[in-house]
């Protein structure tokens, strides 16, 4: 059988294979709350690094992939006492800044988690600080921090 217009099964195809290889937009709604919340739930709650990436920007990506380097394999299970409090975005048109707060360990956090608009997506961009946004205090805080998460983590 000879088709004498391909062109509409063509543009069928094409529609498609976009949505296939676009399933963010199907998972979650596009909107910078929404894949904050869902970012933080799969990084920190199911430590699922694979499907926070789905909603990184490639740095953001590669930052993940470093850190699952790092991190030993206990570190895969659900973190049981993980709650998200509240977040709250700023947003223009292309980048929104969300405070998130939560509840990990009986302890308070809040974390600033900076999305970039890509290709239409809202998707999370870890910025890299300036080196004058850190000062001495800071890097020994996060130091002791550090060290104290993993004195934990190999006594367990």
């Amino acid at each position: 059988m000879i088709l004498k217009n391909p062109i509409p099964i063509l543009v069928f195809f094409f529609i498609c294979l976009s949505c296939v290889s676009d399933k963010k937009l199907e998972r979650i709604e596009n909107k910078p709350l929404v894949v904050a919340r869902h970012w933080l739930e799969n990084y920190y709650y199911k430590n699922d690094y694979d499907e926070a990436k789905v909603y990184s920007t490639q740095r953001t990506a590669d930052m993940i992939d470093t850190i699952k380097t790092m991190i030993f394999p206990e570190m895969g299970k659900p973190q049981i006492d993980f709650q998200i409090k509240k977040i709250n975005c700023q947003e223009n048109k292309q980048r929104a800044e969300c405070t998130c707060l939560y509840m990990d360990g009986g302890e308070e956090f809040e974390e600033i988690l900076v999305l970039a608009k890509q290709d239409g997506l809202w998707l999370v961009d870890m910025e890299l600080l300036n080196d004058d946004d850190l000062n001495d205090e800071d890097i020994d805080a996060m130091t002791k921090e550090f060290e104290e998460s993993l004195e934990n983590l190999l006594q367990k």
